[in-house]
């Protein structure tokens, strides 16, 4: 018997999970990542995927406040723990099943879906190292910042692997089926 709660490998699933995805998402951009911004005049560590310095963590830090640091802490982080998986299956099923059309490449498809979950398990690192650089506060050590910071970096790295990807086997799949179609 098949679960709501398995991997989904049905179109009607897939499209759910990146709803979810998208809202989380949205939720994020346009809510904690904008107040975080709003309140330093800078943003915020998730969004900056070529990293950061020490002195540039420093700043942030210091330009959250108490207000800044409540809403990292209390709004961005709960949201960011849910949307990189919602991410991850969004992605690698989406790759799978956009996979199971292709033969040939199939196998190429599915190893790249496994990139989707490193690129989760970058954005949690990430996340856990800025909770734990925001409860260090000005006193935070600076290789706790370059590990941050290598976090961001990789987590952005793999994203764009998997996007990229990800737009090429739509791009195959169109053109797949707009061939199929002409045939008939």
């Amino acid at each position: 018997m098949n679960s709501f709660l398995s991997y989904p490998t049905h179109g009607s699933r897939i499209l759910l999970f990146w709803c979810a995805a998208v809202l989380v998402y949205c939720l994020m951009v346009f809510g904690s990542l904008a107040d975080i911004e709003r309140i330093t005049g800078v943003r915020a560590f998730d969004m900056r995927p070529t990293g950061y310095s020490f002195a540039d963590a420093l700043a942030l830090i210091s330009a959250l406040g108490e207000e800044g640091r409540r809403v990292y802490l209390l709004m961005q982080i709960p949201l960011d723990t849910v949307y990189p998986a919602l991410l991850a299956i969004s992605s690698a099923s989406s790759l799978y099943w956009l996979s199971q059309s292709f033969g040939a490449t199939a196998r190429w498809y599915r190893a790249v879906a496994v990139v989707a979950y490193l690129a989760a398990i970058a954005d949690y690192a990430e996340n856990g190292l800025i909770v734990w650089m925001l409860n260090a506060g000005l006193g935070v050590p600076e290789a706790l910042v370059i590990a941050a910071s290598l976090a961001s970096v990789s987590k952005s790295i793999l994203s764009t692997v998997v996007f990229t990807i990800l737009l090429i086997a739509l791009a195959e799949f169109a053109i797949r089926r707009m061939r199929r179609l002409r045939e008939i």
